[in-house]
């Protein structure tokens, strides 16, 4: 992978932005059960080693994907640079943005991309200064590169469309939570 986009993620999300868990101990009890996630990394992050089943949930494209599931040992950091998940939740929907190979949203009324967004940009909607139709963030079509929500799965060190999660886990995922998921992709 090129060291430009050594920071990239799939984000795993609910499909209602404005999902919120009571309990984050046990959804992350759940994972532990399916086997997506196993051994904590860093209690205080939320973050985690993979699971015996994460291969089973997450395929990955081309003939010899090269993963790495643990640090390096030699790494001044040893929290980067190998696959992990984290889990994040906010008070609020929050909006992830891929910083490199960002997309434009499309507007749904008019289907062009908004390519200014940030300048038409309130906390929670966007208007479209081709057809000046206003949509809430989570309506626009992001094209898979951003994602607006209280509750992110974050799998970490994975390029943009290398891996897709399988529909057993968001199957799974929508058994425990009772709401369907989506997923995207972000390079900080």
């Amino acid at each position: 992978m090129s060291k430009a986009f050594n920071q990239c993620s799939l984000y795993l999300r609910p499909a209602r932005h404005d999902f919120t868990l009571d309990d984050l101990e046990l959804f992350t009890a759940e994972l532990r059960n399916i086997q997506l996630i196993s051994k904590t990394i860093d209690k205080q992050s939320n973050s985690y080693y993979t699971g015996d089943n994460y291969l089973d949930y997450i395929a990955y494209m081309g003939c010899a994907p090269n993963i790495k599931f643990k640090a390096d040992p030699n790494s001044k950091n040893n929290n980067e640079n190998f696959c992990q998940i984290t889990l994040h939740q906010y008070k609020s929907p929050h909006l992830i943005v891929s910083q490199k190979q960002a997309s434009a949203p499309l507007c749904p009324n008019c289907k062009n991309p908004i390519r200014d967004w940030q300048e038409n940009k309130t906390s929670t909607t966007i208007q479209c200064p081709l057809c000046s139709n206003t949509t809430n963030i989570n309506d626009l079509n992001w094209r898979k590169m951003a994602g607006c929500a209280q509750l992110f799965i974050e799998i970490s060190d994975i390029f943009p469309k290398e891996a897709l999660p399988q529909q057993s886990l968001l199957d799974k995922l929508k058994d425990i939570t009772n709401t369907d998921w989506l997923y995207f992709y972000s390079c900080r």
